[in-house]
């Protein structure tokens, strides 16, 4: 059985996962601490690495041939002719990926993207980096994986304002990369003020309400998903954990078993029993 208050804070933790995770995000929150709706003064943020330093320390790691055609694409890139010089970029972009170095390749990917103001392709870079910062626990080069990765969503989002995914995935990257937790969920506010029925942003703002304690808040998101989403299960969790933290068991209680009948898991209706009993 699981011990008391563990079960919603459980869910709640992964609820932010799985809508952070929305149409191939993939920046998991690095601990399951208390979301921080404020960062702390002072808490400035490492120095991100040097791209130099870093391709020169990674081709070493490429065999001879490889190096050789890294060096021939480097030369063809510094053309004035843009359009040749992007498809360099694209070049050695894939070179690198096929060679398993996904951050080197997504720097090269983001150059080619530049010169073209290839929404596309800025994506695809930016998502190649967050790929990279998932795993990554170097702190210098988290902070140039999070830098490289905001830099080419936000210039995508200047070529296509609303991509909701893109501002979405920009989201989760200030949260779980930078720790600036604020920028993200100012991109989340931009997503709902012009799209109020956005499920995956409106979930993000709810689990952090109740991350943070703002349970008034997380109760009125939860309405709000409600009024668009009737049959929404995961917007009741977070809404019966707030109720419960006011002290309202009885609508808690009543909101469980709503999601208890939506959701018909007999294994999920167990668990939401069992944390009942610890009301």
């Amino acid at each position: 059985m699981l011990k008391p208050i563990h079960f919603i804070s459980i869910v709640v933790a992964l609820l932010l996962c799985v809508f952070l995770f929305w149409k191939g995000n993939i920046i998991p929150p690095q601990q399951p601490a208390k979301v921080q709706m404020t960062e702390a003064p002072g808490n400035n943020p490492p120095v991100a690495i040097s791209f130099d330093s870093l391709l020169a320390a990674t081709k070493k790691k490429l065999s001879p041939q490889a190096q050789a055609m890294v060096r021939e694409l480097e030369k063809a890139a510094t053309t004035d002719d843009k359009t040749a010089a992007a498809t360099a970029f694209e070049e050695l972009g894939k070179l690198w990926q096929q060679n398993k170095f996904r951050g080197i390749a997504a720097h090269y990917f983001a150059e080619s993207g530049k010169l073209d103001n290839s929404e596309k392709k800025l994506n695809f870079a930016a998502h190649l980096f967050a790929e990279e910062l998932e795993g990554e626990k170097n702190p210098e080069r988290r902070q140039w994986l999070a830098e490289s990765a905001i830099d080419c969503y936000t210039r995508s989002l200047a070529i296509n304002p609303d991509n909701d995914t893109v501002r979405l995935d920009l989201a989760s990257v200030y949260i779980n990369g930078t720790g600036q937790t604020m920028q993200g969920i100012q991109e989340l506010l931009t997503i709902v003020k012009n799209d109020p029925s956005n499920l995956p942003a409106n979930m993000v703002l709810g689990t952090m309400a109740i991350e943070s304690g703002q349970y008034d808040k997380a109760i009125q998101r939860g309405e709000l998903i409600l009024k668009y989403h009737k049959d929404n299960w995961q917007a009741r969790l977070f809404m019966a954990e707030a109720y419960k933290e006011l002290g309202k068991k009885e609508e808690a209680i009543a909101l469980l078993n709503e999601a208890k009948a939506i959701k018909q898991d007999p294994q999920f209706s167990a668990d939401v029993d069992n944390y009942i009993k610890t009301f």
